[in-house]
């Protein structure tokens, strides 16, 4: 511990303000953002026959022990078969992936078997697979996860909420969880994702912001597609192609009611290490764009283009808070006395204390029990409905709490070359609604 000149306390000191500056705008934003989305979700358009025609796009690497569940559940979908087809890309599986695929009439199986010097993962297995030009011949393309239960009114909302908002060039699906009883590490996602699809998704939905694009459920216009093309650069095409929409004006928004149903992660480890991919992928996006994200800030046309981009660059840094955490603990290891502002800066302690309760207590409790109704109303005793209850409340603070790790490292190694998949072990039974 050191005391420094006067003169540096000075610089530190101002520097520390700066950091939790941002700091609080990140939570006051979203806390905010948060009681917008406590309104009841209802549909804001109306359900129409069946008009677009989609394709599933499907990267599968050694999925043979989930992919036939994800196929059953898309070839039984309430939507006309000759307006959707299937597209799986068999990414260098060694597996009977492609074998089981085949045995579906309406999927189509592309082999993908990259070279040794050649980027490997979902994202570039996608960009091989649009190098052919079959997907043109159609309005939308729908981006599935191997693992994924898909519901089957999911075509019919995405359908009817496109016709109906003509300008939209993407949609995200609604994110449930397949998986959510198996293990802690697997209620703690999907109370996350409880919280995530209300208090974030819904409600820049109600402000007309444009959506979160969650990797998987979400359906993107194909025209954009001919104009742009899909060249990713991280481990997280789908943030990298948000802030691309909203850098550009294209509109985006959430559908609550088309729902699809990921396996997550059971295991410490396993999460671990999905989440550092996510966060490294995040922060190279977030950190590659900046300045163009502000400058197109500035040149926004209307009030809601502008509050739409500020939301992007907000979400950017949305993991922002452990860094920050550890810069001020570094400085106070420099000059020992910001200790002694860490607990009353700004003398907000007691707004901290409001906000902590917000976010981990009352909107955790009315989104998961909201959300959750279906399976709450599979426990027939109280005490049961108590316990899974508690199950998901501590899943979601050690969900929470782990993750502040996964994005240190993220942000400790965003520049370090993003082709190297760590493939996520698939295998969980489909927990019904």
């Amino acid at each position: 511990m050191f005391v420094t000149p006067e003169w540096l306390f000075f610089i530190l000191k101002i520097f520390t303000y700066v950091l939790l500056i941002l700091l609080f705008s990140n939570l006051i934003f979203y806390t905010s953002l948060s009681i917008i989305g406590i309104k009841k979700p209802k549909r804001d358009y109306q359900i129409i026959e069946d008009q677009k025609k989609f394709l599933f796009v499907i990267p599968a690497h050694n999925e043979e022990t989930v992919i036939k569940d994800t196929l059953e559940s898309l070839t039984n979908l309430n939507y006309h078969k000759h307006l959707y087809k299937i597209a799986l890309i068999a990414d260098n599986c060694d597996d009977r992936t492609a074998e089981i695929a085949r045995q579906y009439p309406n999927v189509l199986v592309y082999e993908n078997h990259s070279k040794k010097d050649e980027p490997r993962g979902k994202p570039h297995a996608i960009a091989k697979f649009l190098e052919n030009n079959l997907w043109q011949n159609y309005d939308f393309i729908s981006f599935i996860d191997a693992d994924n239960i898909v519901h089957p009114d999911y075509l019919r909302e995405m359908n009817s909420q496109v016709c109906a908002n003509p300008d939209l060039t993407a949609v995200q699906g609604y994110l449930g969880i397949k998986n959510l009883t198996t293990s802690i590490t697997a209620s703690g996602y999907a109370a996350v994702y409880f919280i995530t699809n209300r208090a974030v998704q819904y409600g820049k939905h109600l402000l007309g912001w444009n959506a979160a694009i969650g990797g998987t459920g979400f359906i993107l216009g194909v025209p954009y597609l001919k104009q742009h093309g899909w060249n990713p650069r991280s481990y997280t095409e789908d943030f990298e192609l948000q802030v691309e929409l909203s850098n550009q004006g294209k509109k985006s928004t959430w559908n609550h009611f088309a729902k699809v149903y990921d396996e997550k992660p059971n295991s410490f480890l396993a999460s671990h290490h999905q989440r550092t991919r996510w966060a490294q992928g995040h922060w190279f996006v977030a950190i590659t764009t900046t300045f163009r994200q502000i400058r197109q800030i500035l040149k926004s046309k209307n009030i809601v283009n502008f509050m739409n981009r500020v939301e992007t660059l907000f979400y950017s840094y949305s993991m922002i808070r452990p860094v920050i955490y550890c810069l001020i603990l570094i400085l106070s290891c420099i000059d020992k006395r910001l200790f002694l502002y860490l607990p009353n800066l700004f003398s907000l302690a007691l707004y901290w204390g409001i906000i902590e309760i917000l976010n981990f207590v009352l909107i955790p409790f009315v989104y998961i029990t909201q959300e959750g109704s279906h399976y709450f109303k599979k426990k027939k005793r109280y005490i049961m409905k108590f316990l899974f209850y508690i199950q998901l409340i501590i899943g979601f603070i050690w969900n929470s709490l782990t993750y502040l790790l996964a994005q240190l490292i993220g942000f400790a190694t965003w520049y370090l070359p993003q082709n190297k998949w760590r493939k996520t072990s698939h295998g969980a039974a489909f927990e019904k609604e």
